[in-house]
């Protein structure tokens, strides 16, 4: 998506709905994704937007974060969904979600953590990153965590509540914490 389209999404989604902000950003969709499925309500954060690239068919309910920082990037594919309260945060590397994903509230997708070390304060340690890779066809269950080097294969299910800090196969249903494979799906 080009900078100068997102800015302006950014601006049409900030006007309040007394100038007419609804109407704007109706027509502002219609325009220019060609289509009426792309949905970003008034209360959602978008930091850095010239690191985002969003796909076809992009819908979001309110208070949804999207961070990024340090030359990180979050790339979105076709038809994806993040319900209410949904934080994404990509530090110097990248977080890539692929098309048919859903995501549950609540869900945290956070690709950088501190590196301990023994005699160094926590604040003052460097921050390690790692690439976040989910697949297509991914549902991500309400109130999951999505650690730093994590890759969810196709076709894949996070169970409601879980945490996941390693790799997950696809067409697999995983669960808890840390997060373990269930059962295959078929």
């Amino acid at each position: 998506m080009d900078y100068l389209k997102v800015l302006f999404l950014w601006f049409i989604v900030k006007l309040p709905s007394v100038f007419g902000g609804n109407k704007i950003r109706n027509l502002y969709y219609k325009r220019f994704f060609l289509h009426s499925e792309f949905v970003i309500p008034e209360n959602v954060i978008i930091s850095d937007i010239k690191n985002i690239k969003i796909g076809r068919s992009f819908r979001v309910c309110p208070y949804v974060k999207l961070f990024t920082e340090n030359k990180g990037s979050i790339i979105i594919g076709n038809n994806f969904f993040a319900n209410y309260n949904c934080f994404f945060s990509a530090n110097k590397e990248d977080i890539v979600i692929g098309d048919d994903c859903l995501l549950g509230p609540d869900v945290l997708i956070i690709n950088s953590n501190h590196d301990f070390q023994t005699n160094i304060l926590v604040r003052e340690q460097a921050n390690l990153a790692k690439k976040i890779s989910i697949g297509n066809n991914v549902w991500i269950g309400a109130k999951s965590v999505i650690l730093p080097g994590v890759s969810i294969g196709d076709n894949a299910v996070v169970a409601a509540g879980s945490i996941v800090n390693k790799s997950i196969e696809a067409n697999t249903l995983v669960g808890g914490i840390p997060a373990k494979i269930i059962k295959y799906i078929k």
